[in-house]
């Protein structure tokens, strides 16, 4: 089953939130993983801005000739993005921090910063692309600070799980007034759970 984030759950999250949810389905046996290959993760790179078009082509360039590299690269936001989910989760459920995670996010916050800076578009801040060349790991260091930002600061108790039962595994941040959101998305997950039990309950009336 193909997922793709509705608007609702992918244009406000967190950036780190929405690199961990590039592996849907993750509480099933087979899980979907939107970056599996450097095409797709320079995908997504681009569409998170954390890229420009140059930046993508030279990287392409690159590893087109040295395919190596390129698994490298693939490797390291692979382990960056498992290390940000058992964060994540063991702050959800109120369990210690693996200290192996822990690391491997230090490491993402301790690579340079050739690739992406803080710039100004109008009034507002974002990551822009740099001049020169590019350092495929500082790309990932955005994502490794959006963690830490959101991990040590006040709305750290709001990162929850999706409560689907089918295996969703998506995580969001509940900014819901009474903090008692259930689901990744109410036009996804939360329709279909909503459906179900509206189909158990005429079923139980039927009965």
């Amino acid at each position: 089953m193909s997922r793709v984030p509705s608007p609702e759950a992918s244009s406000r999250e967190e950036l780190s939130i929405k690199f961990v949810n590039t592996v849907a389905w993750r509480l099933r046996d087979l899980v979907e993983d939107r970056i599996a290959t450097s095409d797709s993760i320079l995908k997504w790179l681009l569409d998170a801005e954390l890229a420009d078009r140059r930046i993508a082509a030279q990287l392409r360039a690159r590893w087109k000739s040295s395919p190596r590299e390129a698994d490298t690269f693939l490797n390291a936001a692979h382990g960056l993005r498992e290390a940000l989910y058992k964060l994540f989760v063991a702050r959800i459920v109120g369990g210690r921090a693996d200290p192996t995670a822990v690391a491997d996010l230090n490491r993402s916050l301790g690579t340079g910063s050739g690739g992406v800076a803080l710039g100004t578009v109008g009034d507002t801040l974002r990551w822009l692309p740099t001049a020169g060349k590019v350092t495929p790991d500082a790309l990932l260091k955005p994502i490794a600070w959006s963690a830490v930002s959101l991990l040590t600061g006040p709305r750290a108790e709001r990162v929850k799980q999706c409560q689907d039962e089918r295996g969703c595994g998506w995580l969001f941040v509940d900014e819901s007034r009474a903090q008692n959101r259930r689901w990744c998305s109410m036009g996804d997950c939360g329709n279909l759970a909503k459906s179900r039990r509206h189909y158990q309950r005429s079923q139980a009336v039927e009965e």
